[in-house]
């Protein structure tokens, strides 16, 4: 609870500090919402020369959309601002202020910051899901729900696995620039469905390097179209992942000399 209570205070602080540009604020989110729009249009271009991608016809790649953009929009909420203010942290001796604290480092390094820009994006994910589910798109069935719910935890989990591996990096070479594209990088692969890539690299998206759980797991989950065993598979790989990616960095806390070497 004590740790909870200092990511509270601290979220309240970054969102008081962000609302002193209110205007900057309100257009980030506008911004975020024609980002949303003009992403949609995307794919909704690709259904004007074929009927179907993969086994995804128009109407389930909108969901696998809407589930890509709820992800992407909670990890910049969550994850980003700490990701961009890592190398900062390292450099100024921030980093070494916060380990003589008695906290758990990981968790405020994780969750120090947050951003609300994304809001939009959130926003118009929730219609876009919402408006396929009133179409009879998404089935409402307590099955589906529940391993869609199943689904977006483990998609968050494995963000979050990539997140502190890009971190411990920071932490070891003391600068490391652009973090955050290696990150998009990730997201840019799961924003199709994985059954567009080639068996091998299919095997390897679904295992060893798990892009097919950041959004085509749970939306398929969603249109019911995933097995249980799979979404559970999934959930299993993703806690396997966050205890290893814990256990370095605490590794990497080790090995740390501070900003000065």
């Amino acid at each position: 609870m004590r740790q909870a209570s200092i990511i509270l205070h601290l979220w309240k602080a970054t969102i008081i500090q962000s609302m002193e540009y209110r205007a900057s604020f309100v257009f980030a989110i506008i911004a975020n919402f024609f980002d949303f729009i003009f992403g949609l249009l995307q794919y909704l271009v690709f259904f004007t020369a074929a009927k179907s991608i993969a086994g995804w016809d128009s109407d389930q790649m909108l969901v696998l959309y809407g589930v890509f953009m709820l992800v992407f929009a909670l990890h910049f909420i969550l994850l980003y601002p700490n990701l961009v203010a890592m190398g900062d942290m390292v450099n100024s001796g921030n980093l070494d202020l916060l380990l003589t604290k008695p906290i758990n480092a990981q968790l405020v390094v994780s969750f120090k910051r947050i951003s609300l820009e994304e809001l939009g994006s959130i926003g118009t994910a929730a219609l876009l899901l919402g408006w396929q589910f009133y179409r009879g798109i998404i089935v409402a069935d307590l099955g589906n729900f529940l391993l869609f719910g199943v689904g977006i935890i483990t998609s968050l989990l494995l963000i979050y696995c990539m997140f502190l591996l890009l971190i411990c990096l920071a932490v070891l070479m003391e600068r490391l620039d652009n973090m955050s594209q290696l990150l998009w990088s990730f997201f840019s692969l799961a924003r199709y469905p994985v059954e567009i890539y080639p068996n091998r690299i299919r095997y390897v998206f679904m295992s060893f390097f798990p892009v097919a759980f950041i959004a085509t797991i749970p939306a398929s989950a969603l249109l019911g179209r995933a097995s249980s065993v799979t979404v559970w598979s999934g959930f299993a790989l993703a806690i396997v992942g966050v205890v290893g990616c814990s256990w370095l960095w605490r590794c990497t806390i080790k090995s740390y000399t501070s900003a000065g070497g």
